[in-house]
């Protein structure tokens, strides 16, 4: 994206003189990443968040001049790549959890009241979003048929696809959840990182030790559900393998 003579001159009249310095500065380095899977790929540092800030007022100026909405595609964007416009305490903690062995967070969620402790296994062995997890956990047994839910649900930035629900979990769901009570008993201080990471934990297990084509169908990555004729049947020729494997993983 080529810098416009004016943007300069839009900067200093609406930023402070010192951040627009700094965006001008960066601006023409980053406004060919806006995008680009090699921003994606980046660590999401302090030098990360700086670039970012300058994709944000190109495209907001962009806006501005053509009367489009590139800046708002672009925030759609870095939601559906997981991309963060701020380096948090939150962040820290999930890069920490990162770090964090299989065997730690089943030791925490064991150590949670018995609902939540079944929620945090459904989450953990689905690989579902949190909100996507409470929806499915407490309509359990009207979307789930023979070990699979089907949701299909597509949002702006986020696709959700089909997934596995394990027989052991399964006979177990007898109750719902709600937002206020996984604050509660399932925040990173208790459960020893941030729910989401859960859902990392099961894309690696199912990626590694099951089929990656099918892991990615299963978070959402990849298919919809016009695609289901061919996803549907990869899941039935890979169901007792994903039990088989999961069973020692939930059973240890």
């Amino acid at each position: 994206m080529p810098l416009d003579p004016n943007y300069e001159k839009w900067l200093y009249d609406n930023k402070h003189p010192r951040y627009a310095r700094s965006i001008l500065t960066r601006s023409p380095r980053v406004s060919n990443q806006i995008f680009s899977d090699e921003f994606v790929l980046r660590t999401n540092n302090r030098e990360k968040q700086n670039d970012m800030r300058a994709m944000g007022n190109l495209c907001r100026y962009h806006d501005i001049k053509y009367d489009s909405d590139l800046h708002e595609q672009f925030t759609a964007w870095l939601k559906k790549k997981e991309i963060k416009w701020n380096v948090t305490i939150n962040g820290n903690n999930y890069h920490i959890a990162s770090q964090i062995p299989l065997e730690n967070v089943l030791s925490s969620i064991d150590s949670l009241p018995e609902k939540y402790k079944i929620f945090g296994l459904f989450v953990l062995t689905t690989g579902l979003r949190t909100e996507e997890s409470i929806v499915a956990y407490n309509n359990h047994s009207k979307i789930c048929h023979d070990g699979v839910m089907e949701l299909f649900w597509d949002r702006k930035t986020k696709k959700t696809n089909a997934v596995f629900c394990h027989p052991e979990i399964h006979d177990k769901i007898t109750s719902t959840v709600n937002k206020s009570g996984i604050k509660r008993h399932m925040k990173s201080s208790i459960l020893g990182c941030e729910l989401r990471y859960l859902r990392k934990l099961n894309y690696t297990i199912n990626a590694t030790k099951i089929d990656p084509l099918l892991a990615e169908f299963m978070q959402g990555r990849r298919g919809n559900v016009s695609q289901r004729h061919y996803f549907l049947p990869l899941m039935s020729n890979n169901q007792k393998k994903w039990i088989r494997i999961w069973n020692k993983i939930i059973s240890k």
